[in-house]
């Protein structure tokens, strides 16, 4: 579970802290930095797992470093902490990129367990204490990050549960209307879009703990629904069929609202079976009725512990209403000059979260805030 996330001089989040429990709903006005923070946690988590390099030109690579435009400064600050088999982890990275004619590149990163560190690294290469108390290191290409490198075995072993949690951490922005219709191929974890839904299946669909999870979840939302299908579709090329009672139907063929109920549930079952630890995701509520939202936002809560977390960016009114003030953090920005600021959502007596956000009465630990014109 993500404890905390840290990030400096990264657009518009200048010594940003958030710290989150194992439900969360970050809310504010457009502009006020939401999109940044997944963006932090995607920049973070694709660096360290390997996934990701800098200056490249891959989908996932990081060609350019996003600065604060204010800041004159090239480096980049980020920070994550983690909770994992019982043990607390913490990830620090940071990056820099002179101008923008240059590579960027790795200039600092380090982890450490229980306080206890597993490795350093700086442009001079990896160092970590061997098991007879004697230094190790090895250098390590400026452009890629160390975690995603060594391999978790001796004295770095205890590296793997933070490698693992990085790698059950998903960060989703679904869009039913960009989901391919079908696959050529398994994919172990989802696009960020949820374009390789299907892939995915193919994928999560061995494992029959998550099958029989996801086939039961839907059965609750369509009284009709019977199964899943894989099927050919051409040259190691499937499609994705619903069976319904009485009439079989693909997976492009469903409304919007439709295939998102699928990815949600989906992503309910990955938590439900930690095929997924985590859940990062931007406005799930999108193209999806109330009738059908209510039941997965508590199916999800029920979910939760030390262990399963979900994190949710939304504005919705049974999304905000499941927060609380306990579960709500508010992002706000005073101009296009000024940093985001975080604060927990504390709202006047009388109303609920909705409401107060609808109406744009803010209190932000404890203090009123006067609602932007």
């Amino acid at each position: 579970m993500i404890t905390r996330v840290y990030a400096h001089n990264f657009r518009c989040l200048v010594s940003f802290e958030a710290k989150l429990d194992s439900f969360g709903v970050i809310c504010g006005p457009n502009g006020s930095g939401k999109s940044s923070v997944i963006d932090v946690l995607k920049l973070m988590r694709d660096l360290a797992m390997g996934d990701a390099y800098l200056g490249g030109e891959g989908e996932k690579d990081i060609r350019q470093l996003d600065f604060t435009k204010w800041l004159n400064i090239t480096k980049q600050d980020f920070e994550i902490e983690v909770t994992a088999e019982g043990h607390n982890f913490k990830y620090a990275l940071s990056l820099e990129q002179t101008d923008s004619d240059e590579k960027p590149r790795v200039i600092h990163e380090r982890a450490a367990c229980d306080d206890r560190e597993l490795f350093i690294r700086d442009l001079d290469g990896v160092r970590f204490q061997k098991w007879d108390g004697t230094s190790g290191q090895f250098p390590l290409d400026w452009r890629r990050a160390a975690l995603g490198a060594i391999q978790p075995n001796g004295p770095l072993k205890d590296i793997q549960s933070l490698q693992d949690a990085l790698a059950r951490l998903l960060i989703l922005r679904p869009n039913p209307r960009g989901m391919d219709a079908e696959s050529r191929s398994e994919s172990r974890s989802p696009s960020f879009y949820l374009t390789n839904l299907i892939s995915w299946y193919r994928s999560l669909s061995q494992e029959q703990e998550w099958t029989d999870a996801l086939r039961e979840a839907l059965k609750n939302v369509w009284p009709d629904f019977r199964s899943f299908k894989l099927v050919d579709a051409g040259m190691n090329t499937k499609a994705l069929q619903l069976r319904f009672e009485g009439v079989d139907t693909f997976f492009h063929q469903l409304s919007d609202g439709e295939k998102s109920l699928v990815a949600l549930y989906m992503i309910h079952a990955a938590l439900e079976t930690s095929a997924a630890r985590t859940v990062v995701i931007d406005e799930p509520d999108n193209y999806v009725g109330l009738p059908e939202l209510q039941p997965w936002v508590l199916a999800m809560r029920a979910l939760l512990d030390d262990e399963h977390q979900a994190i949710l960016i939304s504005h919705h009114p049974e999304i905000l209403g499941n927060a609380g003030e306990e579960d709500g953090m508010y992002l706000w920005r005073d101009s296009h000059l000024s940093p985001t600021r975080i604060g927990s959502l504390k709202v006047p007596e009388g109303l609920s979260p909705a409401e107060a956000v609808a109406r744009s009465i803010r209190v932000y630990c404890g203090s009123r805030l006067r609602p932007p014109q």
